[in-house]
């Protein structure tokens, strides 16, 4: 679809619009003048009440019917030109039928269909263009014929024609160029700025998201808690599962620190595929991982399922580890669940699950254990803000 296509779509509703109001006005002017006719040439009254009612009067019906029609409005634009320039030619021919000396005054008003078909009208230049230059060809072929008419007041009207003629055009020209210059920029600006919300969203989003495994960050956990604590639902519950990657700076002494993040990837992925969409999965440190899962299935057999699922999916990756017992790498996991309600912090939650972490890893690693006590005495969580996250650990 090239510019000026896009531009007649874009606009047709607008352009019609215009062209119907326009249409009106035109049209009262030119029946209104069969009374000037009248007026001024009293000879030709019969030709101009037949000639404007009899076939003007039906095109403009006509033209008024074609705009409801499903087409571009460049044809409908089409349409009304030609019906202005048959008017244009309809004008002549009422006006050769009289003999009376004024019709060489009244002749000049000829000039107007130039005008309407330029700069009032304001078609495509194209458009413009081939109608006013066959007008001005019915005008200055007609005149000849004129009741009286010579050289001197051919060339007179002349002086007046062409100025007419190439000025209008100019102005129908610089209007079009003008009117596609302002949509270009209109749509470029548009296209601008829906590229920047693009952009902010997707800086919104990735400034949530941990960049080397794909999970969500702290920024992002501490959005979840706001969202959380503004919409807290005491029936629900709220699970905390704390992961750390066993001998994880061993690894990254033996392996280097290349392998340690292609490590830290696929035990993201592995932990992600074991979890559910809607639960929030983080890096919550250089090799810890904390999932929050908010429903009202989170009890404590569910979590610990979910964890003991996490750890046996590491183990069965089969990263070589070699600086350890089990020979590839492993994960203690740490847990803790507790009902959401509206008055206690989340912090103490993830420092249940920290301390159920450092259980497991003193009883060895590579295991799963539970704490369900959160380190003060209520027993809800509500407010979650990015200070409590940051100082869970």
């Amino acid at each position: 679809m090239t510019v000026r296509e896009k531009y007649d779509i874009d606009r047709h509703d607008e352009r019609l619009k215009t062209l119907r109001l326009l249409t009106k006005l035109l049209a009262f002017f030119y029946f209104s003048y069969t009374l000037v006719d009248i007026y001024l040439l009293p000879d030709i009254t019969l030709r101009s009440l037949l000639l404007r009612g009899c076939v003007m009067l039906p095109l403009t019906f006509f033209l008024f019917a074609y705009y409801n029609r499903p087409v571009s409005i460049r044809r409908k634009e089409l349409a009304a030109v030609l019906v202005i320039t048959l008017s244009a030619v309809v004008w002549c021919a009422i006006l050769l039928g009289s003999e009376n000396e004024r019709v060489l005054s009244y002749f000049y008003a000829g000039l107007v269909f130039l005008m309407v078909l330029t700069i009032v009208l304001t078609p495509p230049f194209e458009q413009s263009l081939y109608s006013s230059l066959f007008v001005f060809a019915c005008l200055y072929s007609s005149i000849w014929f004129l009741s009286g008419s010579t050289s001197f007041y051919v060339i007179n009207h002349l002086s007046l024609g062409v100025p007419v003629l190439v000025l209008t055009l100019m102005a129908n020209y610089r209007f079009s160029a003008e009117s596609l210059r302002l949509y270009l920029e209109n749509v470029s600006v548009e296209q601008l700025r829906e590229e920047l919300a693009a952009r902010n969203a997707e800086l919104e989003r990735i400034s949530h998201i941990d960049p080397l495994t794909g999970l969500t960050n702290r920024r992002g956990l501490a959005r979840y808690a706001d969202d959380l604590q503004q919409h807290p639902n005491a029936q629900h519950c709220i699970a905390a599962i704390l992961i750390d990657v066993d001998h994880f700076k061993a690894f990254n002494d033996f392996y280097g620190h290349s392998e340690g993040d292609n490590c830290l990837r696929d035990v993201a992925n592995a932990i992600r595929d074991a979890c559910r969409p809607d639960d929030v999965v983080c890096r919550f440190g250089g090799e810890e991982f904390l999932i929050l899962r908010s429903d009202n299935s989170s009890h404590t057999r569910h979590a610990l399922a979910l964890a003991e699922e996490i750890r046996v999916k590491v183990m069965e990756l089969a990263i070589p580890h070699q600086p350890t017992q089990e020979m590839r790498v492993t994960i203690s996991v740490g847990v803790c669940v507790a009902a959401l309600g509206t008055d206690t912090e989340l912090s103490p939650l993830i420092k249940a699950a920290d301390t159920a972490l450092y259980e497991a890893k003193r009883e060895g690693r590579n295991r799963v254990r539970v704490n369900n006590q959160p380190d003060n005495d209520a027993h809800h969580l509500s407010t979650l803000s990015v200070s409590n996250i940051n100082t869970a650990l």
